[in-house]
């Protein structure tokens, strides 16, 4: 057990003894009852140190526990549904939920990445010379197939260095885009190759003919799984 878990629990031993002492209280607000919002309050903060903790299984069962006492506390102790209080304090809904996703629900989720073969240096307004690239990333899932992703991509290009036992250079662009919505899911996913197409127009020119590794990264919501990678060489001004 972690010291945090334990700070914790210790915490949530002196909530329980406040409830206690304010037991039988009415519905009309009393000093027993300001005990209560104290005690909802210290709810709130408890959650806070919950979400903190790195084990899954002791954080969820703390934060879902937590929830059920302040709404208990606050919904049936000292109002009620239909009588909301202006100055109670508010408890924001948990990203994802009070309770882990079902296997169900994240069956289908990305486990990996695959940057396209067709990734490629452009010329996106017809003029002379590429003007940056475009990237087509594909998540895939845990069977291997081609699967969408809510979350937000970074993109990097390093330059290759051919004869190093160290690959990657100096980093010649970078570029974080966010796919957060059905809007933005609509505007970067072809449906007839699976993936997620990002015109990126780089800052400084890079040289036909330079290799370059692009890396990307994915970044899924809420900060509970890992993060994606995956790299692929191309050579600018070449198709691939």
């Amino acid at each position: 057990m972690t010291l945090r878990l334990k700070r914790a629990l210790v915490a949530a031993g002196l909530l329980a003894g406040v409830l206690f002492l304010a037991a039988g209280c009415s519905v009309t607000r009393s000093p027993e009852a300001d005990q209560l919002i104290m005690a909802a309050d210290l709810a709130d903060a408890l959650r806070e140190e919950a979400l903190k903790l790195p084990d899954a299984g002791p954080r969820e069962r703390m934060v879902s526990g937590l929830i059920q006492m302040r709404e208990l506390m606050m919904g049936e102790s000292v109002m009620k549904s239909s009588e909301p209080s202006p100055e109670g304090p508010r408890l924001p809904a948990p990203e994802g939920g009070n309770k882990p996703a079902p296997a169900w629900a994240t069956m289908f989720a990305p486990a990996s990445l695959v940057i396209g073969f067709f990734t490629r240096s452009r010329n996106f307004g017809g003029g002379a010379g590429d003007e940056g690239l475009e990237v087509r990333i594909q998540p895939l899932d845990q069977f291997g197939d081609p699967t969408k992703a809510v979350g937000s991509f970074r993109i990097e290009v390093f330059l290759y260095r051919v004869r190093s036992s160290e690959k990657k250079g100096d980093r010649l662009g970078h570029w974080f885009i966010k796919v957060l919505d059905v809007e933005s899911n609509r505007k970067y996913y072809d449906p007839v190759d699976r993936s997620y197409v990002f015109p990126l127009l780089w800052e400084t020119p890079i040289e036909s003919g330079v290799q370059v590794i692009v890396q990307a990264t994915y970044y899924p919501p809420g900060g509970f799984q890992e993060k994606l990678f995956a790299q692929r060489v191309i050579k600018i001004g070449q198709e691939q």
